[in-house]
C-alpha cells in the first residue's frame, strides 16, 4: 500500500475541517451527511471534534494513492459517526443512571451505561487496528462488539434480566450471567422474538440470520484459532483496507442497535433526551455529547442505506437488504 503520509505521521490540527482527516472521501457522502446534521439543527464540524477527534488514539485515514474509489474512506467516515453516537449514548445513559430518569429502570440505565462505555473502548480500538492494518485482532474486537450490542438490546427487552446483570459483583458471577443469558445465540433469540412481534422476521431460517451466522463464524475463527490468518493477511495491501469487513460489520451492528432499540422501546429518544435535560451538573463536554444521543439517532438511521454493501474483497455471504 502506497501511503502519503505514512500512517500516524501527520494528524490534522484540532480546528481543522473534519474532511481533512478523510483524504479521498466521497464529496457526495460528505454533503449528504452534513445535510442530515444541518436538518436536525446540529453543527457537524464542532460535534465531530468533541465526539471523534478527542477519541483516544485518534488518527486520520491514510491517503492511498492506488485506491480505485472512495469505498474504504467512506466506510471509516460512516463508522466514525457510529462512534460519536455510542459516546453520546453513553453520556446520556450515565446521566440517566445518576438522575434515575424515568422511562427505564435503574438497572437498565446501569447496564446501558456500562455496555456503552465498553463499546466506546472497543470501537476506538477497532478503528486504530483497522487503520494500522491489523485484521486479526480487529476481527476479535468486532466479535465482542456484536455480543455487547445484543446484550444492550436484551437489557431493553427484559428489565428483570437487567436487574440480574446489575447485581453481578464478581468476575465469576458476570461469567455465569454471560453463559446463561447471552452466549450461544441466546440473546439474539430474545431479540428476534421481540422484533417479530413488531413485524420484523429475523428467525433462524431467514437470509439475515444465515448471513449473521456466517459472519460470526468467521469472527469466531479469529478468536479461537488462527486458521484464517494466512488468507486474511496475504491480501494485497494496496487493494483495500484489510479490516474493512470488521469495520463494516461493527458499523452495521451499531446501526442495528440504534434502530432496533427504538422499535423495542419506542420512547427511547425522548427518554435519552430527558436524561440529559434533567442533569444540571453535567460538564460542558459531557452535556454536548449527551444532548446528541436523541437527534443523532435519527441521523444514524438515515445513513443505513449508505452502508448497504459490504466490502467485496472478502465477504463470503452478501448481506440481505
Amino acid at each position: 500500500m502506497s501511503q502519503t503520509p505514512p500512517i500516524g505521521s501527520i494528524v490534522p490540527l484540532d480546528g481543522a475541517a473534519p474532511e481533512l482527516s478523510y483524504p479521498g472521501l466521497s464529496p457526495q457522502l460528505l454533503a449528504r451527511v452534513k445535510q442530515l446534521w444541518s436538518a436536525a439543527g446540529l453543527d457537524f464540524d464542532s460535534h465531530w471534534r468533541v465526539g471523534l477527534r478527542s477519541l483516544p488514539g485518534f488518527r486520520a485515514v491514510p491517503r492511498v494513492e492506488t485506491a480505485a474509489n472512495s469505498t474504504d474512506v467512506d466506510l471509516v467516515f460512516l463508522f466514525d459517526q457510529c462512534v460519536i453516537w455510542v459516546r453520546a449514548f453513553h453520556e446520556a445513559a450515565t446521566l440517566g443512571k445518576a438522575r434515575q430518569t424515568s422511562g427505564l429502570s435503574a438497572a437498565q440505565w446501569h447496564g446501558l451505561s456500562a455496555l456503552s462505555a465498553r463499546l466506546t473502548d472497543q470501537l476506538a480500538a477497532l478503528r486504530l487496528l483497522a487503520l494500522t492494518n491489523l485484521p486479526m485482532p480487529a476481527m476479535q474486537i468486532a466479535r465482542s462488539i456484536t455480543e455487547d450490542v445484543d446484550m444492550a438490546l436484551v437489557l431493553l427487552i427484559r428489565p428483570k434480566l437487567a436487574q440480574r446483570f446489575a447485581e453481578c459483583r464478581t468476575v465469576d458471577e458476570a461469567s455465569d450471567f454471560w453463559r446463561r443469558h447471552i452466549a450461544g445465540g441466546r440473546a439474539f433469540r430474545s431479540i428476534s422474538e421481540r422484533l417479530y412481534s413488531v413485524g420484523i422476521d429475523h428467525s433462524a431460517d431467514t437470509d439475515y440470520a444465515k448471513w449473521r451466522k456466517s459472519v460470526l463464524t468467521t469472527l469466531g475463527a479469529a478468536v479461537h484459532s488462527n486458521a484464517l490468518k494466512t488468507s486474511v493477511t496475504t491480501r494485497q495491501q494496496g487493494d483495500s483496507l484489510l479490516s474493512g469487513d470488521s469495520l463494516h460489520f461493527a458499523a452495521f451492528r451499531i446501526h442495528e442497535l440504534c434502530a432496533f432499540a427504538q422499535l423495542i422501546e419506542p420512547d427511547l429518544i425522548d427518554v435519552l433526551t430527558a436524561a440529559y435535560r434533567t442533569d444540571d451538573t453535567a460538564k460542558p463536554a459531557a452535556g454536548t455529547l449527551g444532548a446528541l444521543a436523541g437527534p443523532l439517532s435519527g441521523i444514524l438511521i438515515h445513513q443505513i442505506p449508505s452502508l448497504s454493501a459490504p466490502p467485496a474483497a472478502s465477504q463470503q455471504a452478501v448481506k440481505p437488504h
